[in-house]
């Protein structure tokens, strides 16, 4: 299950570790910021959907029973 605060941690901490690569002119220091940001916001995308998966589901538990009424 993904974790949408820890997505946002890791989105942030790939931000500044691309920030001191370029700082440092160190290419690959840069280009893992850049695979730790785009990791990050997956993470967030998946709890997100998975949120709104819940939410479906709840919506469509609600409408079957009341439909049973």
């Amino acid at each position: 299950m993904a974790d949408d605060a820890a997505g946002k941690a890791g989105h942030l901490g790939g931000k500044i570790k691309e920030g001191a690569g370029e700082l440092l002119g160190d290419r690959e220091l840069e280009r893992e910021g850049k695979l730790d940001q785009m990791e990050g916001q997956a993470e967030q995308d998946q709890a997100r959907a998975e949120e709104r998966a819940r939410e479906a589901a709840a919506r469509r538990a609600a409408a079957r029973l009341a439909k049973e009424e």
